[in-house]
């Protein structure tokens, strides 16, 4: 085949998006091509194709096409300026260039976070419903984007607390982590209010195999403390706070070598905080028997 805009022969299939390019020039000769391979029945789609991706500014519909090695050196990289142009050239106006930005560092927070897939997804779309009512004018992006990896993780029910994304705001923006803790607790708020959205009680739970996992506690103690966790009331103490002192009251019991210190640096909790409620908890289950 060749390529009617600079005559060339170099002309690549890439199966996986059913397209036919030209090396030489990166015009796309054909698309939506159904390769014999990949599996597919009567009645059927073929298969082989992405989705839409939310998490992507253009949704993935925008073509890119790849570097092969077998090219010489000067073509490599004559290529690679070819589909730098290309990649600026899908987004053009400057809303779609901040949303492009605004999605790449939601993928990142994602990232430094160890959030799924499917999470990143269900933040991309919140975002793009917060742009559209306004709800980004004036703010930060990576606050903004922390903000809404909070408020995800909280209906989803994945552990991740405030000081762990504090944290990651303090290394990526360079925050204080007083200003980073007031910024994301005001943004959080204006979600949940013009969302209206009700994020439930964290449960302590959700906190204890990750911790214990974190501190290589044997899977007798694990068990123990979620015996513990059943009927306990967390009394307004945060939920990691509580996890964590009931890990290290199952150890107690359990006779496994485990100081508060070793867990309050582990979990990221003050050594007094932690020595109180782990008493409390105590005193409770006294009571209860």
């Amino acid at each position: 085949m060749r390529c009617p805009s600079c005559g060339s022969t170099r002309v690549v299939e890439d199966a996986s998006r059913g397209e036919r390019i030209c090396t030489s020039c990166g015009l796309v000769l054909m698309e939506h091509l159904v390769h014999q391979s990949l599996p597919y029945s009567e009645g059927e789609e073929p298969t082989g194709f992405s989705e839409l991706d939310v998490a992507l500014h253009d949704f993935g519909l925008g073509t890119t096409f790849r570097v092969g090695r077998d090219l010489p050196p000067s073509e490599r990289a004559k290529l690679r300026r070819m589909r730098f142009l290309q990649e600026r050239s899908r987004a053009v106006r400057w809303h779609e260039r901040s949303l492009r930005e605004a999605l790449i560092q939601v993928g990142r927070l994602c990232e430094a976070l160890s959030l799924p897939d499917e999470i990143r997804k269900e933040m991309s779309q919140l975002y793009r419903r917060c742009r559209k009512e306004g709800l980004t004018r004036g703010q930060k992006t990576g606050l903004f984007a922390a903000s809404l990896a909070f408020v995800v993780c909280r209906l989803r029910g994945l552990p991740r607390t405030e000081r762990e994304v504090v944290r990651v705001l303090r290394e990526r923006e360079g925050m204080e982590e007083g200003e980073a803790l007031r910024g994301l607790r005001r943004v959080t708020k204006t979600l949940m209010r013009r969302l209206n959205l009700k994020l439930p009680p964290s449960s302590p739970r959700l906190y204890v195999d990750r911790f214990a996992s974190q501190l290589r506690l044997p899977a007798e103690v694990v068990r123990k403390a979620h015996e513990l966790c059943a009927g306990l009331e967390t009394g307004g103490k945060p939920a990691n706070l509580v996890a964590a002192a009931l890990l290290y009251n199952a150890a107690r019991e359990m006779g496994v070598k485990l100081t508060l210190r070793e867990v309050a640096r582990e979990v990221g909790v003050g050594v007094s905080s932690l020595c109180r409620v782990s008493q409390r908890s105590r005193e409770v289950k006294k009571l209860q028997e």
